[in-house]
């Protein structure tokens, strides 16, 4: 805590039924299914949703060791490592005396991903970034992209890289990248091999004209939970990135996998205009 001072006591958190620790049943009389995920995980899961929603807030004092296992019908060992994941995270502060475990963050607070919509917001993002190149090598394939969405280039090279964050101890994201062949030539000239492809492309071209950007929500695969230090299944955040010259040849084609975790969207609404 800031100045050294001590956790505030507050309220105990109120409990909640066992059925929040599991996934809804596929149909009457059926048991929950687990999809793979391991227990402690799952009941993590739900004491990060509390502290998210603001049901619990910090400086609350989560509920018992023992009303968490009655709660979630685990054993002490699973919600151990379930709080140990929380305080890991920095939500939660563990206590070795009586006071139990104390909220201490939101997980927003940890946030550091938003949708760029311009160049400037884009070279923001990417400050704390350094990548590692996986692999790379010549594209002998179509590009993946429909005739409106642009005109697509002579060649490409696929770059896939390894993104890390100045303030996260694990990866936070993997990017497979299509660039242009003569650009990327151009880009891997007298810049930092650390820095990310559309920095580098947004500091040496006077000549972009659109970039396109679509988010989805997925789930990580074995290779990208492998790659970024999540469980198999977890949620992941999909950003499909085209990058137009003025010309409306495509010279950079992406797809950016994100760890869910480290991803939110900010965006406001006027209603005052009509």
């Amino acid at each position: 805590m800031a100045g050294g001072r001590s956790i505030r006591p507050a309220r105990d958190a109120p409990a909640r039924s066992p059925l929040e620790a599991g996934p809804a049943p596929a149909s009457a009389g059926q048991p929950p299914r687990r999809l793979g995920i391991a227990a402690y995980r799952r009941v993590a899961s739900v004491l990060r949703r509390r502290i998210s929603s603001g049901e619990w807030q910090p400086g609350d004092r989560l509920p018992t060791l023992e009303a968490l296992v009655e709660e979630f019908k685990v054993g002490r060992v699973t919600v151990r490592h379930a709080l140990d994941l929380l305080a890991d995270e920095g939500l939660i502060a563990r206590h070795r005396d009586r006071r139990g475990s104390s909220v201490i963050a939101q997980p927003l607070d940890r946030r550091w991903f938003t949708l760029a919509l311009d160049l400037a917001e884009l070279e923001t993002h990417s400050a704390a970034v350094s990548v590692t190149e996986l692999e790379s090598g010549p594209w002998e394939r179509p590009l993946p992209t429909s005739p409106k969405e642009g005109r697509p280039s002579g060649a490409y090279d696929r770059v896939v890289h390894l993104h890390r964050h100045a303030e996260f101890s694990h990866p936070v994201a993997r990017t497979e990248i299509l660039i242009d062949r003569a650009l990327c030539a151009e880009l891997g000239s007298g810049r930092p091999s650390d820095r990310p492809i559309l920095e580098r492309l947004a500091a040496q071209r006077t000549d972009l004209g659109e970039i396109r950007q679509t988010l989805t929500i997925g789930e990580a695969d074995l290779e990208l939970a492998r790659q970024l230090g999540l469980h198999e299944g977890a949620p992941i955040a999909e950003l499909r990135r085209i990058v137009c010259d003025d010309t409306g040849t495509i010279i950079y084609f992406g797809h950016l996998y994100f760890r869910g975790d480290l991803v939110r969207l900010d965006f406001s609404l006027d209603l005052r205009q009509r």
